[in-house]
């Protein structure tokens, strides 16, 4: 769909259920991205890849390597409003593949579509308060602080506190034809 130096962004292929299985099962991961992990079968991430790729407010990614197609991850955008230009950040990257820029190009990819596709103009994310590696991620990234749910996320018997973010799209400027 769109490529980088390193990434590409792409749909979901049916070789890429193995690398998602890994990633929905893996409980740590699962809880730093927020979610509330369950016990996932193959059949359960290959309904979730199809009801997220299909609803029509979401934009459903898988990153992969440019030089050997390889899954390092996934990304999406979800509650994307058109009249409001807003939509909702998901990014989950395999350890092996954290700290290679890989999510870096790969943010930048997505932010060009969501703004040159769907018209975006910001993108929100939630991230863990206590997630200073995300925090750092996306600050390098542009993104700022703007609110924070206190002790709003129920997780391991604590309430902890949800730093909320945003970015506002750069407009690029209208080719000369």
């Amino acid at each position: 769909m769109t490529t980088g130096a390193t990434v590409k962004l792409r749909p979901p292929e049916e070789g890429d259920l193995r690398f998602l299985f890994s990633l929905r099962n893996n409980v740590r991961l699962q809880m730093l991205l927020m979610s509330q992990p369950r016990a996932n079968s193959l059949q359960r991430v290959k309904d979730w890849v199809a009801k997220t790729s299909s609803d029509p407010r979401c934009v459903f990614f898988v990153i992969a390597s440019v030089k050997d197609q390889r899954p390092l991850g996934y990304l999406q955008l979800a509650n994307m409003d058109s009249v409001h230009g807003t939509a909702d950040l998901g990014i989950c990257v395999d350890a092996a593949a954290r700290g290679t820029g890989c999510a870096a190009e790969a943010l930048l990819l997505l932010e060009e579509y969501a703004r040159d596709v769907f018209n975006l103009r910001k993108i929100i994310l939630r991230v863990l308060a206590s997630n200073s590696r995300a925090i750092a991620f996306y600050r390098k990234a542009r993104y700022q602080k703007v609110g924070l749910h206190r002790r709003h996320f129920y997780q391991r018997q604590v309430y902890h506190d949800v730093l909320i973010m945003e970015k506002f799209l750069a407009r690029s400027r209208p080719s000369q034809l």
